[in-house]
């Protein structure tokens, strides 16, 4: 598995959209506007919104209405994955589009 830092992070996420496997049939789609917000659909639609600080190894996220995490973005076996603050995938990206066009 290795790791993205920061600079990789900065140009796999800012001013775009991934689309991220996260099991059972479902799907949510995140947007990082600047490099220090983050918003997210849920499988379930709904939108949460929260402030994101950027780390050497990964980001920070203050949901506004939801529980704050530590993220880490790593290749594993060809794929990206989400890594959460536990060491446990969250989540696979299985698509990295520019722009905002879940309008997010």
């Amino acid at each position: 598995m290795i790791l993205f830092e920061r600079k990789i992070l900065s140009e796999l996420m800012i001013g775009r959209t991934h689309y991220v496997d996260v099991g059972d049939r479902k799907q949510v789609s995140v947007y990082y506007p600047s490099d220090t917000e983050v918003h997210l659909r849920a499988s379930d639609s709904t939108v949460f919104r929260g402030e994101m600080t950027m780390k050497d190894a990964g980001y920070k996220i203050s949901w506004h209405d939801g529980t704050d995490g530590y993220y880490k973005i790593a290749e594993h076996l060809g794929a990206y994955v989400y890594i959460d603050d536990n060491g446990r995938s969250a989540g696979t990206i299985t698509k990295i589009v520019p722009g905002n066009p879940e309008y997010l």
